[in-house]
């Protein structure tokens, strides 16, 4: 069982990614939980990010960023940096909190997903 809200989240968008995506779309999940300063400067030294989005996908020769966030939980300063940062570099980054703002957020931004939101 996974103890983190977020972490159930994470794996659950990670799964319907699988079904959802059009043909061609090429997702993938970083992983950016903090697991100390010795992991912390591993993975500074190997150019990880901080701020950097759970999820990106590859679709259409662009590049989408999803940001998982449980539902009382908010963008670290590091988060709002690095978004602006990736807008500007003319990628899309959505924030959500349930798979249908995942679903909502990629037909935003034009990328035909195979779901149906539910009511």
């Amino acid at each position: 069982m996974i103890a983190h809200t977020e972490d159930r989240l994470h794996q659950h968008i990670w799964n319907a990614l699988q079904f959802i995506l059009p043909a061609g779309a090429v997702p993938q999940s970083f992983e950016n939980r903090q697991n100390g300063a010795r992991e912390g400067a591993r993975r500074k030294a190997r150019g990880c990010l901080p701020g950097w989005p759970d999820l990106g996908i590859v679709w259409n020769e662009r590049t989408y960023y999803i940001e998982l966030k449980a539902p009382k939980g908010r963008l670290s300063p590091e988060q709002k940096v690095k978004h602006a940062e990736l807008r500007a570099a003319g990628a899309k980054v959505g924030v959500c909190r349930s798979l249908d703002e995942v679903i909502d957020f990629l037909r935003s931004v034009g990328m035909p997903v195979r779901a149906e939101v539910m009511a």
